[in-house]
């Protein structure tokens, strides 16, 4: 079985992978390298660990993750993929996580190429300001940073299972309008109600994004944040994995 899950493994990371795919980190490693590059001429200092954290969440990993896990689940089901995958001895849960480590993978690969590396090679080489480098600081941001990343890949394989592709996009752009909206709203006007608190945390996530605003600020370790976001991760993976079991294969999610 190991060896079966291993091919359909290497088998769904080249399919995420057709030759137009390769343009995807390449055009994402352009525009960090020029953020980057204008981050360092426009500030006196270059923080490593600040520009990682901006390259990555709020332009790279979003649009990578919706890049590479839009309509996953939908696509296959329409072209037929999944059903012949069930002919043989694969389960649906084996098929969605096969499915989720592959996308997962390219989100990894497409960060390495346009956060890590414009990062890196902007500090080394392109900035003439003093450049501000914790290396401990920084593996933690990037693990928050994936983690966050993986949360965008499994909301989105959730959503594919009901809504065709562009659809489940257009859904994740609904879902973070409405977190940001409605947690600001709870924030402000209903801090003191722990229920729409706990709601708030599980459907609307920000633990990872909280866990790099208090490593970024040094003020002790993020243990509820980090809590929160995995707890919230558990839940939609929980609903992905529900939601491969309840989907009709033959007629699809269209």
């Amino acid at each position: 079985m190991r060896g079966a899950m291993r091919k359909l493994f290497l088998v769904e990371l080249r399919r995420q992978w057709p030759v137009a795919a390769y343009f995807v980190p390449v055009a994402l490693a352009g525009l960090s390298f020029l953020m980057a590059i204008a981050t360092g001429r426009m500030q006196r200092q270059y923080d490593v660990a600040q520009q990682a954290m901006s390259l990555g969440l709020h332009s790279v990993i979003p649009l990578a993750a919706a890049i590479f896990a839009i309509g996953a689940v939908s696509n296959d089901v329409k072209d037929g993929w999944l059903r012949t995958l069930l002919i043989r001895p694969i389960t649906r849960q084996q098929y969605l996580t096969v499915k989720l480590a592959a996308v997962y993978c390219s989100l990894v690969i497409t960060t390495v190429a346009a956060v890590i590396i414009p990062n890196v090679v902007t500090a080394a080489f392109f900035v003439k300001t003093p450049v501000q480098f914790d290396l401990v600081q920084l593996v933690f941001i990037h693990a928050l940073i994936l983690l966050q990343g993986f949360l965008y890949v499994v909301i989105l394989l959730f959503l594919s299972c009901w809504l065709p592709g562009v659809f489940n996009v257009l859904a994740l752009g609904i879902w973070a309008i409405l977190a940001a909206s409605l947690s600001s709203y709870i924030q402000y006007v209903h801090w003191m109600d722990k229920w729409l608190v706990i709601l708030k945390e599980y459907f609307f996530p920000s633990g990872f994004w909280d866990s790099i605003d208090v490593i970024m600020a040094k003020t002790g370790t993020p243990v509820s944040e980090l809590a929160w976001g995995i707890g919230a991760l558990a839940m939609f993976l929980a609903l992905a994995f529900w939601s491969i079991s309840a989907i009709q294969v033959d007629k699809g999610s269209e």
